[in-house]
């Protein structure tokens, strides 16, 4: 995402965008990345909208409705609140468990 002012231009990567949903990620009990050492999320502008999308593995037995409600406010919030971007759509993912 582009942005342009009287100084010149402001250009936030997607990469940049991946980065804030993971610390925003990691601050949610009971949730992990799907693969070691690798974050949750891939990001994507379309019609100049950004799309959210999070792979999670949730621990076993939590309730997977909230936690998933609470990872897409969260990462909603921290979007916003560093970037100013009003991010359109958040989805996640279930792929696994872990005990």
């Amino acid at each position: 995402m582009k942005t342009v002012n009287e100084y010149g231009s402001v250009e936030i990567c997607n990469s940049a965008f991946e980065d804030i949903a993971n610390i925003a990620a990691s601050k949610i009990k009971g949730i992990y990345p799907n693969k070691r050492n690798s974050g949750i999320a891939e990001c994507t502008m379309k019609d100049d909208e950004l799309i959210i999308d999070l792979n999670i593995k949730a621990k076993s037995g939590i309730d997977i409705s909230k936690v998933s409600s609470r990872l897409q406010s969260r990462v909603h919030e921290l979007v916003e609140e560093m970037t100013g971007i009003d991010c359109k759509k958040i989805n996640v993912s279930i792929v696994g468990f872990v005990k």
